[in-house]
């Protein structure tokens, strides 16, 4: 009641300049921007335990990833399959979809979301009323909310309170890490497509219980990189874990022995995670499961940056490869890329067990999934990052990553767009890892970007996102850039 009282505040007041937030992780600016004129922010309900009415643990929106796998590991020995970046806000990773580094193992979180509370907004009566929805609610219309909740992202269907799971998965007792890497000076063109080849075919061959990240860095930056976790089921001894674990370290090192010379870690690989400590040891780490959440758990220190996405369903083709081989070894001037990379995350296991129509998230044939990213800092400050050489160092660092994206993805015109592709390679975007380039209302192609992160669940399926829209925000109270629209 108290949310949906400050709901009917801030929309009776400020009409449709209302935005929600979380943790503050949107990769764009969709909710500070010069249109908005009040902010809805969450994160003081930040609340993680059982509720008895409903036999279900509960998240709340406010909450920190850390916050929450801490609380449920040790209040309950249960976890969930979400990311990696610990003051990531629940309210809109788990509704996006709440991938991580479990992800393969359990699914996404999404998957394992039983009902949520969400706030909707009634823009005749002007009031707003909380809604306590399911697979379970009588009501079909709160059927498909609950559809589109899981998966569609946030800011689009009203103020999600609180996500509710009947039965979330048992936290690992055990995790090993494992970090490989290789000089830039000993990566040739040939070793680098090996490079990809073995690593796409490692990651649809290895178990479920395996997670693994590829870090392609620009050249600048001196090494290429890559993390392996592998976690046992919750009751494995942890000799038996440590046997399993060394076993696929054992795998992994034979399959990358030959591309070229293994060498330790010695520069942070960024991204997300963010590997930052340095030397990083050859030898496999074996540690608790909380131990190995803190450890992959970094985001990095605050700076610019931008990111863009896609999934791959195949290994790399010969010109996806070469592209991105050619644009990590440019440096236009002005330009420092030493933080840039392309990032491989390892996908599918029991996320590909769902159909692509059982949530709003259409990627459940995919292997691999993909950030393109570039970081960098300057000496401005707040009222004046628009100054000459800021927005010039911006622009050169954007160009080269789009230049970048646009070169990999050329033969399906410019973006991972599967109805472009007649060799089932890609598989569209994350709506989780927002990127503006892609299309937006005021530019008027925003579904070029929104038919990229859902695909057929947009409009074309009988359940479709934009059918439930209509239905609960016919006004468009909730939007934003790339919102769900209501035709």
């Amino acid at each position: 009641d108290q949310v949906a009282n400050v709901v009917t505040e801030a929309l009776s007041a400020h009409g449709k300049n209302v935005k929600v937030t979380s943790g503050r992780h949107c990769y764009e600016d969709f909710v500070y921007n010069d249109q908005t004129h009040a902010v809805i922010d969450m994160s003081a309900l930040n609340q993680v335990g059982f509720d008895p009415d409903y036999n279900s643990y509960f998240v709340d929106a406010g909450c920190e990833n850390w916050t929450v796998y801490r609380t449920m590991l040790n209040a309950f020995n249960k976890t969930l399959p979400a990311g990696s970046c610990y003051s990531v806000g629940a309210g809109g990773h788990i509704t996006g979809g709440g991938y991580g580094l479990l992800s393969r193992l359990h699914g996404l979180t999404i998957d394992h979301v039983t009902a949520i509370d969400i706030v909707t907004w009634d823009a005749r009566s002007s009031t707003a009323k909380m809604r306590h929805v399911s697979e379970k609610s009588s009501d079909a219309a709160e059927r498909d909310l609950f559809w589109a909740l899981r998966g569609g992202g946030g800011g689009n269907f009203g103020v999600i309170v609180r996500y509710y799971f009947a039965d979330p998965p048992t936290a690992p007792d055990h995790a090993t890490v494992w970090n490989l890497a290789w000089d830039w000076s000993d990566m040739t063109n040939a070793g680098f497509a090996n490079l990809l080849a073995e690593y796409a075919d490692m990651v649809t061959t290895m178990p479920n219980t395996d997670w693994s990240l590829l870090c392609l860095t620009h050249v600048t930056n001196g090494q290429l990189g890559m993390t392996l976790q592998i976690v046992s089921p919750a009751g494995t001894s942890f000799t038996e874990h440590r046997r399993r674990a060394e076993a696929s370290v054992a795998g992994a090192k034979k399959r990358f022995s030959a591309i070229a010379p293994a060498v330790r870690l010695m520069k942070p690989l960024g991204g997300h995670p963010y590997i930052s400590a340095v030397p990083k040891s050859e030898s496999a780490v074996h540690l608790t499961y909380l131990e190995a959440l803190q450890d992959l758990n970094g985001i990095g220190p605050n700076q610019f940056f931008k990111n863009k996405s896609a999934y791959m369903k195949k290994a790399f083709p010969t010109d996806q490869v070469d592209a991105i081989y050619h644009w990590l070894n440019v440096t236009p001037a002005g330009a420092n890329l030493s933080q840039a990379l392309v990032q491989v995350d390892s996908y599918g296991g029991e996320i590909n067990k769902r159909s692509s129509t059982a949530t709003a998230v259409p990627q459940r044939s995919s292997i691999m999934k993909l950030q393109y990213q570039t970081y960098w800092n300057n000496d401005s400050v707040p009222g004046n990052r628009n100054a000459a050489p800021y927005l010039a160092q911006a622009e050169t660092q954007l160009t080269w990553l789009n230049d970048l994206y646009r070169a990999v993805y050329a033969q399906y015109g410019g973006t991972p767009n599967p109805a472009n592709d007649t060799t089932g390679t890609v598989g569209g975007c994350y709506y989780n890892y927002a990127d503006s380039q892609l299309g937006t209302h005021a530019h008027g192609d925003a579904d070029k970007a929104l038919w990229l992160y859902f695909l057929d669940n947009l409009r074309n399926n009988p359940r479709n996102l934009v059918s439930v829209k209509k239905h609960w925000d016919p006004e468009n109270y909730f939007h934003h850039a790339q919102s769900i629209p209501v035709k």
